[in-house]
């Protein structure tokens, strides 16, 4: 019988600091959908100006946002808790 061993190693998820984010939004119009793109920005405060300019000039009101980045998976130590042996009191009479 052949022997295996398994090692987890724990990982936390983070926003790649190297990379900038990217927002963007979508006029889905108030009875049917406009369909008119932001484009993607480099900051949130732009869609939201791009969003108020697109209503001043449509009325539209409703938008969908959409923010993107780059993660990394950032190596913690310790181990993982979902494989710490469990802890159990026995009650006492």
């Amino acid at each position: 019988m052949t022997r295996q061993i398994f090692r987890y190693e724990n990982y936390t998820t983070r926003q790649d600091p190297t990379v900038e984010p990217e927002y963007s939004a979508e006029c889905v119009g108030d009875q049917q959908a406009c369909g008119e793109k932001s484009g993607k920005r480099s900051a949130a405060n732009d869609v939201d100006d791009w969003m108020r300019e697109h209503m001043r000039d449509a009325g539209h009101r409703h938008f969908r946002r959409s923010f993107e980045d780059f993660a990394e998976l950032e190596l913690t130590a310790g181990i993982p808790t979902a494989l710490e042996p469990a802890r159990f009191q026995r009650p006492r009479p």
